[in-house]
């Protein structure tokens, strides 16, 4: 399912561009599942657990307007695997989940979260290069995110951007981003300002600065979570739809303070510094022949 090859491109470049997991029935089934979830949100939301409502807009259209809602950087829905029953299957998907363990070179994964990330024809804009690891209250870099394409992703509708090798830069690592926290309290504490680092420097950087990662519906890559990456605006009348699914090795620990407002935290049934477990975070098992192509 993965070679050799494509796991030292991975190590040494911090993504990789994987190919064709689902065919386009399988597609299909996965944007019905999308709809029925948008019917809800258009509806009036489903309240049931606190990350549904975020990141997105209720009772109004998804397509938006410029005269009646401000421009978004995207639509998100997180969780889907609670939502949609396919979603939940796909994370069991024997390449998706076999290719994540062999990354993360663990023999198995549990889910961090999923989540469906929109950008919708002409309503949004750049998404600046940053790294997902320091937006999560999680303490081990051991997770790598799948970015699953609903719709084929150009540059012109907004493909995902990566930075190759920023991963292990020791400039945008845990040494440097504490070393930076700790300079920016002293500073604080001072009354005075602090230059900009090089890793804060990376979120003005225009997302030509990486390298595109374009992709066929059905087709997915992955990235590390310390890889810097972006998305910039989809200037096409095209839908740019994405599944991401981020599965750490299991025996990440949570670490509270990295994220202290993070929206999964109140789901969280273990404390800081423990291992993340729980129903909200399954083990992704795809021996137990879960995954099917339709809805």
């Amino acid at each position: 399912m993965i070679t050799q090859q494509q796991i030292e491109f991975f190590n040494e470049n911090g993504y990789l561009r994987y190919g064709r997991v689902l065919d386009m029935a399988e597609v299909e089934a996965l944007r019905t599942g999308l709809d029925n979830v948008i019917a809800i949100e258009e509806a009036g939301g489903d309240e049931s657990e606190i990350e549904f409502k975020y990141g997105h807009r209720r009772g109004a259209s998804m397509g938006g307007n410029a005269e009646e809602h401000q421009p978004r950087h995207i639509v998100q829905y997180v969780n889907m695997f609670k939502r949609e029953p396919i979603y939940e299957r796909l994370l069991h998907h024997p390449v998706i989940s076999g290719a994540a363990c062999a990354l993360l070179n663990t023999p198995r994964v549990r889910l961090w979260h999923d989540q469906i990330i929109s950008k919708p024809p002409e309503e949004n804009r750049h998404f600046h290069f940053h790294q997902d690891f320091y937006l999560w209250p999680l303490r081990e870099p051991r997770i790598v995110t799948c970015w699953l394409a609903l719709d084929d992703a150009t540059p012109d509708n907004g493909c995902m951007h990566v930075v190759p090798g920023s991963h292990r830069d020791p400039r945008f690592g845990l040494e440097s981003y504490a070393a930076e926290l700790a300079a920016r309290a002293e500073a604080e504490a001072q009354g005075r300002e602090i230059k900009e680092t090089d890793r804060q420097k990376m979120a003005h950087q225009p997302a030509d600065f990486g390298k595109p990662v374009a992709l066929k519906a059905g087709e997915c890559m992955f990235h590390h979570c310390l890889n810097f990456h972006a998305t910039p605006a989809n200037v096409t009348d095209r839908q740019r739809r994405a599944h991401v699914m981020i599965f750490m090795a299991e025996g990440v620990r949570t670490k509270l303070d990295q994220s202290p407002n993070h929206v999964l935290i109140p789901g969280f049934t273990v404390g800081d510094g423990e291992e993340l477990v729980g129903e909200g975070f399954p083990l992704s098992n795809p021996e137990s022949g879960k995954w099917k192509v339709t809805a």
